[in-house]
């Protein structure tokens, strides 16, 4: 039983409604003759109680219907007006019984099979005028209606999905103007601080030369700070409106470009840098930008905390290509890997203080413009390490994995 309600639950509206249709009208068939029937037995019978009074129960009575007229016989007023009641069953129990059962269909119908999703779809369409999509649009039925609140969901989802994004990007902005507002402070500071003293001791002649060269110089070095990071937070903005511009490459020629970048990055300085290449697929189709500008900014992000080794690790792993830039220094603290890569976490090197947020921003948005992510941790051996995949596609075509360690 629960399995037939089950199948015509799930009939599509037209076969429902003609199953109804079909239902009540044979019903209200059945009716109308049932009641015409019995409004004509109960008419016969008077008539014979009339014509034969002297009948008992149960006597055979030959009667030919054919020849019967009812109405012709003398009533009394009661039995007269029986007769005509019967009348009235007889001539309007067709059209009673049909209409009875065309408005029963109709209302058994819409509760049935409309009645719900309506009333879901209703609620869900409130809510989502409300801006509350915190909510999931169910409905079992695979008919129409069914069909039209899956449809509802997956737009009730892709509206929330859209939501959740946008607010991420304000959070993101937000943290992004915050994180630059913060970096421009200390050289603004900087310059304010050397243009008064310039200008309270300048005229009166205290100031020597070498110290006015000094201090030009000093500030000439925060007005390049300064423009550097308004060019970054230019880019990060660009980046989020710029697509991807996919392409086949070798992965011999990917390989030798992140040697070679890793080589220029390494003269005459006081680390080495090792690269392992364990990409075993010919081809690889990628964005080779995208792919460089992340190593580069991780490359360089590196080596300025590397005391003696930075390694490099190249992998293909589930569709993904994975690159990992290790260096040795002190690595990240438990509140940098809860800040980074929002672009207000920091860093401190020995030589100042250096904003790593935006850089690593820069690269996060990179990452995932490239269906992948930046994933920060510390190395067991010590030191930091920062991992950047990217998802792309990959011929199969195996190729020897290349070592190459200095």
């Amino acid at each position: 039983m629960g399995r037939l309600r089950q199948a015509i639950r799930n009939l599509s509206i037209r076969k429902t409604f003609m199953l109804y249709m079909l239902f009540f009208l044979v019903l209200a068939a059945l009716l109308s003759k049932f009641a015409m029937a019995y409004a004509s037995q109960e008419q016969f019978n008077l008539y014979v109680e009339y014509m034969y009074p002297n009948a008992q129960y149960g006597d055979q009575v030959n009667v030919d219907s054919d020849e019967v007229n009812i109405h012709f016989v003398d009533y009394s007023v009661e039995d007269d007006r029986i007769i005509n009641n019967y009348d009235a069953v007889y001539t309007w129990s067709t059209p009673f019984f049909y209409g009875a059962c065309i408005l029963l269909s109709s209302l058994l119908f819409y509760r049935n099979k409309l009645k719900q999703p309506i009333a879901i779809l209703s609620e869900a369409s409130r809510k989502i005028a409300d801006n509350d999509l915190d909510f999931r649009i169910q409905h079992t039925s695979t008919d129409e209606m069914g069909q039209l609140c899956r449809s509802f969901e997956t737009m009730r989802a892709a509206l929330d999905e859209n939501n959740r994004k946008m607010w991420r990007g304000l959070e993101e902005r937000k943290q992004l103007n915050a994180a630059f507002s913060h970096d421009l402070r200390t050289p603004l500071t900087v310059l304010r601080g050397y243009a008064d003293f310039l200008n309270n001791y300048l005229p009166q002649g205290k100031v020597s030369t070498e110290k006015v060269i000094s201090t030009v110089s000093t500030m000439s070095a925060h007005i390049v700070r300064l423009e550097g990071y308004v060019q970054m937070m230019s880019e990060a903005q660009r980046l989020e409106d710029t697509g991807l511009a996919v392409a086949q490459v070798n992965s011999d020629v990917l390989t030798a470009r992140l040697k070679s970048t890793a080589e220029v990055l390494e003269r005459g300085q006081a680390y080495s840098i090792g690269i392992t290449s364990e990409i075993d697929q010919a081809e690889l189709v990628l964005d080779m930008n995208i792919v460089m500008r992340v190593f580069e900014n991780l490359l360089s992000n590196a080596s300025r905390y590397a005391e003696r080794m930075i390694s490099i690790n190249c992998t293909f792993v589930n569709g993904m290509l994975v690159i990992t830039v290790q260096d040795d220094g002190k690595g990240f603290s438990d509140e940098q890997l809860m800040q980074l890569p929002r672009p207000s976490g920091k860093q401190h090197t020995t030589g100042g203080e250096f904003h790593m947020g935006l850089g690593l921003h820069i690269c996060t948005l990179l990452g995932e413009k490239h269906g992948g992510c930046i994933e920060l941790a510390n190395a067991e051996d010590g030191g930091a390490s920062v991992t950047a995949r990217f998802r792309c596609q990959a011929d199969a075509g195996a190729i020897p994995a290349e070592v190459d360690k200095k």
